[in-house]
C-alpha cells in the first residue's frame, strides 16, 4: 500500500448488507498474494502481501446530521472505495454521500462495486428504479467541486452471484483492482499456487503416514514402560494427596464463602450480614500467610465485595494488601496485581479522591497496555475508568480524548451494538459531552445507548436506569422539561426498588427531579428536594464527599432565588469550609467557591466583606491560574463594582477597563460576562461625564481650566492616545517633580496597595475623595 494511505479499502454499504460485508472484510484481509506478485509496481503502487487492513462503515451515524470526522477521515486515509451494490444500498444516503465525497478527493479510479442483488443501470438504461443496483454516485461523474454531474458514468463491477461471476471470481476480480494487476495474471498464478499447496500437502500426507507407523511401533514398547510408571505414580499420588488435603482444608471455606459474595450478586442482600462474614474471611485470610497466591486471590475477592457493598475503608485495606504480596519488580505487571490497582482506583473514585485515582489509573493504563496491547479489554476499560476521573476533575478534553479513542477500538472490533463494554463507553462519551454543553451530540448519544440498554438488560436494569439518567439531564439541558421529569420519575422510582433509596444512584437520579423543578422556578418544591437529598448523602456518602458538596451547593443557590440570602451564606460558607479541607485553598472548585460567597456578602451589602474575599481569592487565581483565566478576570470585576459602591470610581475605572481588554480578546466582543463589564463602565463613564456638565453649567468660569484628571489610553479616543502637555506651572517645574518622585521611599508605593499603584501608572488623579476630606 502506498504510505499516503493507512487503509487498503474503504467498505461503503446498506445496513442490511452489514452480513455480506463482514463476509468480505474477512475475505480480502486473509488473501494471500501470490508471491510472485509481490512487490511489483502497479499503477496504485508496490504490490503488497496482504490486503490488510479494511475499513467497515457499520453505518452507525444514521442518527447524525453529517458524516462524522472520523468517517471523513477514513475515506482520506483509503486507497480505494469498494461498494456493496444493491436496491438497499441505492437507497441509502449515507453510501451515496461516501461514494461523492470519495469521488471528490480525486480517487475516482479508485471505485469498485460488488453487486449482491439487484440490476445493475436499470433505471438509467429501462426507468426502473426499483431493482436498481448501483447508487447514483457511482452511475455519474462528480466533478471539482464534489456536486454529481448529469453526465453518466457505468463503473466495472463483480457480480457475487452465482448465476454470474459467483464468489470466487469476484473476489479475484476485486483483488485485482484493488492492486493494480491484469485478472488473468492473478487468475494463473492463483491456480500455480494452488497446485503447489496440492504437492506439498500430498507430500507432508505421506511423511505422516510413515510417521504414524513408526510411532505405533514405539507406542507398543512405552505401554510396557507405562505400566512401571503408573505403579510409581500412585505411591507419589498418595504423598501429593496428603498435601493437597492440607491446602483444601485452608481455602475450602473461601470457596463456600464467596460462591454468596461475588460483587455481582451483592446488591440485594443484607449488607450487615455481609460484613460480617466478610470480617470473618478477611481474619482466616491471615492464616494463609505463607501461601502469598492464594491469600491475593482471597484479599482481591474480599475487596470487591466490600465495595460492592460501599465499606470503601475496609476494602481498600484488602485491595492495598495485593499489592504488597506483589511488590517486586518481576510482578508489577501481573494481573492481579493491576486488578487490584484497578479496585482501589475505584475506591478514590467512590469516595470522590479524584486526585488521588487519577495517577493509579494512569499507571495502570500503561502497565496493561505494555502486556497486554492496546486492544485487549482490560486496557479499553481503563482507559474508560480514567476518562471518568478526567472528567470528573474538569479535564474534559482530556476525556473526550480517551473515550472516542476507546470508542474507536471497539468499532474496530466488529462489536455487536449491545455490547456491555460498547454501551459503557457510549454513556461516557455522552456524559462528557454533556460536561462540555455538547447537548445535542450528548443527547442523540444519550438516547441511543438507552435505548440499546433496555434491549439488552431491559427496562428494570439498573444499568438502563443509569444511562436513562443522562438522558434526563441532558433533556433538562434543552429545556424539554416535560420530557425530562416523565423519565426522571420513572428512573426515581424504579432505582428505589431496585437499589434503595439511599443507593448513591438514586440520590443522583432525585437530584435531577429537583434540578427540574428549580428550572420550572418551583424553588420551594426544589429547596425541599434538595434538603432532603442532602440528608441522605451526608449520612451515606459523608460530608466531605462531592456528590454532597454539589448537593449544598445546589442548595446554597435555591437559598439565593428565594431571597433567603443569610440562610444561603451559611450553605455556601460551609462548602467553602469542606472545599478548603479537602483540596486545599489553591484548588479550583475551593476558588469559585470563595467567588460564591463573595457574592452573597455583595448582594447582602456586606461590601467590606466581599471586598477582603475578593482580594484574598484574586491573589490565589493570579498566582495559580494566570491574569487571563475568566475566573480571575471574573473577581476582577466584582472588586471594580465593589470601587464603584464605596464612590471610588478612578480605581473602579482602571479595573473595569483592564477586565473589559482582556475578557474581550479571550472571551469575545458579545459574551454575557464581557457586556456585564462593558455596561458598568458605561454606567460609571456617563455618570463621571454628567457631574462634570452640572459643574460647569452651574459654576461657569473664564480663568485657567483646573488641571482635570486624564482618562486611561483604553478610555480615550484613538487620536488622543498620545501623553498630554504638562500645564505651564507644572512645565517649569518639571526637574522638581521629577525629583521629588524620584525621592520618595519604596513604602508609599505600597500604601495604596496594587490598584493604588495601576492608578498611578495609568495617571488617573487623585480621588475627589480624598480632596475633600483634605
Amino acid at each position: 500500500m502506498s504510505s499516503t494511505f493507512k487503509y487498503r479499502a474503504f467498505l461503503t454499504y446498506a445496513h442490511k448488507d452489514e452480513e455480506k460485508a463482514r463476509w468480505l472484510r474477512k475475505k480480502l484481509e486473509d488473501f494471500r498474494v501470490p508471491k510472485h506478485l509481490i512487490g511489483q509496481n502497479s499503477p496504485f503502487g508496490t504490490v503488497p502481501g496482504r490486503l490488510y487492513p479494511i475499513f467497515r462503515d457499520r453505518d452507525e451515524l444514521a442518527g447524525a446530521a453529517q458524516l462524522g470526522p472520523l468517517i471523513e477521515q477514513a475515506l482520506k486515509d483509503s486507497s480505494h472505495l469498494i461498494i456493496l451494490c444493491s436496491p438497499h444500498a441505492v437507497q441509502s444516503r449515507w453510501v451515496n454521500e461516501e461514494i461523492r465525497m470519495f469521488k471528490a478527493m480525486g480517487k475516482e479510479n479508485r471505485v469498485l462495486c460488488l453487486i449482491l442483488s439487484g440490476e445493475p443501470m436499470s433505471e438509467d438504461a429501462k426507468g426502473e428504479s426499483k431493482n436498481e443496483c448501483i447508487p447514483l454516485a457511482a452511475r455519474r461523474l462528480v466533478n471539482a467541486e464534489g456536486e454529481i454531474t448529469d453526465q453518466k458514468h457505468e463503473p466495472a463491477a463483480a457480480d457475487l452471484r452465482e448465476t454470474a461471476d459467483g464468489e470466487k471470481n469476484s473476489l479475484l476480480k476485486l483483488v485485482a483492482g484493488l492492486i493494480g494487476v491484469g485478472l488473468d495474471d492473478l487468475k494463473q498464478r492463483d491456480l500455480l499456487a494452488r497446485q503447489k499447496r496440492l504437492a506439498r500437502i500430498a507430500f507432508v500426507s505421506a511423511i505422516l503416514a510413515i510417521s504414524a507407523i513408526s510411532l505405533a511401533v514405539y507406542a507398543m514398547f512405552q505401554q510396557q514402560q507405562a505400566k512401571i510408571a503408573r505403579a510409581n505414580a500412585e505411591i507419589e499420588k498418595q504423598l501429593a494427596m496428603v498435601e493437597l488435603a492440607k491446602t483444601q482444608t485452608i481455602t475450602a471455606f473461601v470457596q463456600n464463602l464467596f460462591i454468596s459474595l461475588d460483587p455481582q450478586n451483592t446488591a440485594g442482600m443484607d449488607t450487615q450480614l455481609l460484613k460480617t462474614m466478610l470480617d470473618q474471611g478477611s481474619r482466616r485470610a491471615n492464616e494463609l500467610a505463607e501461601k502469598p497466591e492464594i491469600e491475593a486471590k482471597i484479599r482481591l475477592c474480599l475487596g470487591q465485595t466490600y465495595r460492592s457493598i460501599r465499606s470503601y475503608e475496609k476494602a481498600e485495606i484488602e485491595l492495598e494488601r495485593v499489592l504488597t504480596l506483589y511488590h517486586r519488580p518481576d510482578q508489577l505487571n501481573l494481573t492481579i496485581r493491576l486488578h487490584a490497582m484497578n479496585e482501589i482506583a475505584m475506591v478514590h473514585e467512590a469516595l470522590g479522591n479524584y486526585v488521588e485515582a487519577e495517577p493509579m489509573l494512569e499507571e495502570l493504563l500503561q502497565r496493561r497496555t505494555q502486556s497486554l496491547g492496546a486492544n485487549h479489554n482490560d486496557v479499553i476499560d481503563a482507559q474508560i475508568d480514567l476518562a471518568i476521573v478526567y472528567r470528573r476533575i474538569g479535564k474534559l478534553e482530556q476525556a473526550e480524548n480517551r473515550c472516542t479513542q476507546s470508542l474507536s477500538l471497539l468499532n474496530d472490533q466488529n462489536r455487536t451494538q449491545d455490547d456491555p463494554m460498547l454501551l459503557r463507553c457510549m454513556t461516557e462519551l455522552s456524559r462528557i459531552y454533556l460536561a462540555s454543553d455538547k447537548i445535542q451530540q450528548a443527547e442523540s448519544l444519550a438516547r441511543n445507548t438507552y435505548e440499546r440498554s433496555r434491549l439488552r438488560f431491559g427496562a428494570n436494569n439498573p444499568k438502563s436506569l443509569r444511562r436513562g439518567q443522562v438522558l434526563v439531564e441532558c433533556l433538562g439541558k434543552l429545556g424539554r422539561l416535560d420530557d425530562a421529569q416523565d423519565l426522571s420519575t420513572q428512573i426515581v422510582s424504579k432505582l428505589q426498588l431496585a437499589l434503595g433509596q439511599s443507593h448513591p444512584d438514586t440520590l443522583g437520579a432525585m437530584d435531577s427531579l429537583a434540578n427540574i423543578a428549580a428550572a420550572r422556578n418551583d424553588f420551594n418544591l426544589a429547596l425541599e428536594q434538595y434538603l432532603q437529598i442532602l440528608k441522605l448523602k451526608e449520612e451515606e456518602l459523608g460530608s466531605m464527599h462531592p456528590e454532597t458538596l454539589n448537593t449544598l451547593n445546589a442548595t446554597a443557590e435555591i437559598y439565593r432565588k428565594l431571597d433567603m440570602l443569610e440562610e444561603a451564606k451559611k450553605a455556601q460558607y460551609t462548602v467553602y469550609q469542606r472545599l478548603q479541607e479537602k483540596y486545599g485553598h489553591e484548588h479550583p472548585e475551593t476558588l469559585r467557591s470563595m467567588n460564591e460567597l463573595a457574592d452573597l456578602h455583595l448582594e447582602l451589602g456586606e461590601e467590606d466583606s466581599a471586598f477582603s474575599i475578593s482580594e484574598r481569592a484574586l491573589a490565589i487565581e493570579r498566582a495559580i491560574m494566570g491574569e487571563k483565566d475568566p475566573m480571575t478576570l471574573n473577581t476582577l470585576f466584582r472588586i471594580g463594582k465593589l470601587h464603584y459602591l464605596a464612590q471610588r470610581t478612578d480605581e473602579a475605572m482602571v479595573i473595569l477597563g483592564e477586565t473589559l481588554s482582556k475578557q474581550e480578546k479571550l472571551l469575545g466582543f458579545d459574551n454575557a460576562e464581557v457586556t456585564l463589564t462593558r455596561d458598568l463602565l458605561n454606567q460609571i463613564l456617563g455618570e463621571r461625564a454628567t457631574a462634570i456638565k452640572v459643574t460647569e453649567d452651574v459654576y461657569p468660569t473664564t480663568e485657567d481650566p483646573e488641571v482635570q484628571s486624564p482618562l486611561p489610553d483604553f478610555l480615550r479616543p484613538k487620536d488622543q492616545n498620545i501623553a498630554p502637555p504638562l500645564p505651564p506651572i507644572l512645565e517649569k517645574n518639571s526637574t522638581l517633580v521629577e525629583d521629588t518622585i524620584e525621592d520618595k521611599p519604596k513604602t508609599v508605593e505600597k500604601e495604596g496597595g496594587f490598584f493604588k499603584s495601576l492608578k498611578r501608572t495609568l495617571q488617573i488623579g487623585p480621588d475627589t475623595r480624598d480632596e475633600t476630606a483634605e
